[in-house]
């Protein structure tokens, strides 16, 4: 599946999320015969709800105990997608965020040659954040952790010694499974409506298809973007 068609998919999903998600009424108000505030932990119209999108980089490894599969560094990747999140208690600013991105993961390897794995997934964040909100100049700071689930979509293998490629995800020994799970864990950060982050995800899922050596993703993002 190639990266512009991916694009077009979450893009679209984006902008027709908000006109399926019903309106949400203001979390916190004044007292009673006074009208509703603002949102206060959000830059938004929507009480305890707000849309995202999101852009980054990834540096990502592959973590095995089998030695074929170890990166001995790591590998770039790009992610984008949209994020919604939504107050989970009234009086408390815990969040629920969700989305979906694309993300490109991987490693690189040195083991009998020099090669790289380009591992590019489909990903459903579910993370908790607690949103510490300091009115002027409307900042906060937004810690959060949670799992995640994945879905391999493309990506291939390159040896360059043999100057060769093959699909990262199948059923061969020196290739990958597509379903992936685990754990992230980070810090946001917003100004207005600008949006920045950093994350550190662990995989939990077994990818590769030995079942006494496990191969799990490994990697750090840094992601922007804006809430509305």
């Amino acid at each position: 599946m190639k990266r512009s068609f991916i694009f077009t998919v979450i893009i679209t999903a984006a902008l027709a999320l908000p006109q399926i998600l019903p309106a949400q009424g203001h979390v916190y108000m004044y007292d009673t015969g006074h009208p509703a505030r603002p949102a206060r932990y959000g830059n938004n119209n929507h009480g305890g709800t707000y849309f995202g999108f999101r852009f980054g980089i990834n540096a990502t490894e592959v973590s095995s105990e089998a030695t074929y599969l170890e990166s001995s560094s790591p590998r770039g990747g790009l992610q984008a997608g949209f994020v919604v999140g939504q107050q989970l208690a009234q009086r408390v600013p815990l969040f629920l965020e969700t989305g979906l991105m694309y993300s490109e993961k991987g490693g690189k390897s040195d083991y009998g040659g020099d090669f790289s794995y380009n591992l590019n997934y489909l990903e459903v964040p579910l993370n908790f954040k607690y949103m510490i909100y300091f009115p002027q100049p409307r900042i906060s700071i937004q810690p959060f952790m949670g799992p995640y689930l994945a879905y391999g979509v493309g990506g291939y293998v390159k040896d360059f010694n043999a100057r060769q490629a093959y699909h990262s995800f199948g059923d061969a020994e020196d290739q990958f499974k597509r379903f992936d799970a685990g754990l992230k864990i980070g810090c946001g950060f917003s100004i207005q409506a600008f949006y920045a982050e950093l994350n550190f995800n662990v995989g939990l899922a077994n990818i590769g298809h030995d079942m006494f050596d496990e191969t799990h993703n490994r990697g750090v993002s840094l992601t922007v973007g804006v809430n509305f």
